[in-house]
C-alpha cells in the first residue's frame, strides 16, 4: 500500500477515496498521518457525503434494565430501507451525554452542551468530532446554526443571543469567532419554535414567534451562510404555532398546528419555487383514532 500511496498523485488518491465505503476508510485512517488527515479534512468529508448513498443517523435510547441505566446508540440507514431498529445492526454507542441536536450538513451533526457551553461537529460514518467554545462573551442564546458556505468553502456556526442584539459566526479553518449585523426583525421577547435549524439553499431556517404584544405571529427566520444577512419570510398561517422547518421534495415546508376547538388540526404546507405557499396536507387532531 506504502507503495502504491507514493506513485499516486493526490487528486487520484482523493478520486479513488472519495468512492469507498466508510469501513474501509476507517481502517485506512492507519495507512498513514497523510490519508488520515486527507479522510478527516472538510473537502474530503463533503465529497465523500456526495458519492455515498444516502444515509441518516437514529438515535436510539436503549434501557438496561438489570443494569439500571439508559444508554444513546446510534445506527447509520440508508434511505429507504425502513429498518430503524438497533437489533441485528451493530449499534456504536453515542459518544455524547445529554445534548440539543442544532443540525446537519454533509454528513455532520452538529450539537452541543449549554452547560458546558461547547459545540460539537461530529461525523458519525467515521467516528470523528471537532469541539468548539462558545464566543468568549457568553450571553443566553436565541438561535444556533450550522452549514457549509461554498464562497469561501468553509463550514460556519452561527450565534444568535436572546433578543437579537448581536450575532456571532464561527469559520472552522480560521478556529475564530467574530461578530455581524443581527437580524433587524427580532425583539427581545421573540421565541425560536424550531427544535432544529432546517439548511435549505445555502441558508438557514428557524421557525420565530414575535412578541405577543406585536402583530404578525409567527414567521421564519433565514439567515444567507454565505453574505451573512438575516432575512424574514412570512407564513401562510402566522397566528398558528409553528415549530418545525423542513424540506420535502426539494421544497421548503412547514408544519403547523391550532389548539382551537373550531379547527384543532395540524397542517403541512411547502413553498413553491414562485415564493408561494399550498397546503400539502391537513391532519384532523380531533380524530378518535389518534388518542
Amino acid at each position: 500500500m506504502a507503495t502504491a500511496h507514493n506513485e499516486l498523485c493526490p487528486e487520484l488518491i482523493v478520486e479513488i477515496f472519495t468512492r469507498l465505503p466508510t469501513q474501509s476508510l476507517l481502517r485506512f485512517r492507519s495507512v498513514s498521518k497523510s490519508i488520515c488527515g486527507m479522510i478527516g479534512s472538510p473537502d474530503f468529508i463533503r465529497l465523500h457525503a456526495v458519492r455515498s448513498p444516502k444515509k441518516f443517523t437514529v438515535i436510539h435510547r436503549v434501557n438496561y434494565k438489570a443494569e439500571g441505566i439508559t444508554k444513546s446508540m446510534y445506527t447509520i440507514n440508508s434511505a429507504g430501507e425502513g429498518q430503524l431498529s438497533y437489533i441485528g445492526t451493530t449499534p456504536i454507542e453515542y459518544p455524547f451525554g445529554h445534548v440539543n441536536i442544532v443540525g446537519s450538513c454533509n454528513g455532520i451533526l452538529c450539537v452541543y452542551e449549554i452547560d458546558k457551553r461547547i459545540i460539537h461537529l461530529w461525523k458519525p460514518s467515521i467516528r470523528r468530532k471537532a469541539t468548539v467554545l462558545f464566543p468568549p462573551v457568553w450571553t443566553p442564546g436565541l438561535a444556533l446554526g450550522f452549514g457549509f458556505d461554498p464562497s469561501i468553502d468553509d463550514y460556519k456556526i452561527l450565534w444568535t443571543v436572546r433578543g437579537g442584539e448581536v450575532s456571532f459566526v464561527y469559520t472552522m479553518k480560521t478556529h475564530t469567532w467574530r461578530e455581524i449585523a443581527s437580524h433587524a426583525d427580532m425583539d427581545r421577547l421573540s421565541v425560536v419554535k424550531s427544535p432544529m435549524m432546517c439548511l435549505f439553499n445555502g441558508a438557514l431556517h428557524w421557525a420565530v414567534k414575535r412578541d405577543s404584544r406585536r402583530s404578525g405571529g409567527c414567521y421564519v427566520m433565514t439567515f444567507d451562510l454565505s453574505s451573512e444577512v438575516f432575512s424574514t419570510i412570512e407564513l401562510p398561517e402566522p397566528s398558528w404555532e409553528t415549530d418545525t422547518v423542513t424540506v420535502i421534495k426539494g421544497c421548503l415546508a412547514v408544519v403547523s398546528s391550532s389548539s382551537k376547538d373550531v379547527d384543532a388540526s395540524s397542517r403541512i404546507w411547502v413553498r413553491n419555487t414562485d415564493a408561494a405557499w399550498s397546503l400539502a396536507f391537513k391532519l384532523d387532531m380531533r380524530d378518535p383514532r389518534l388518542s
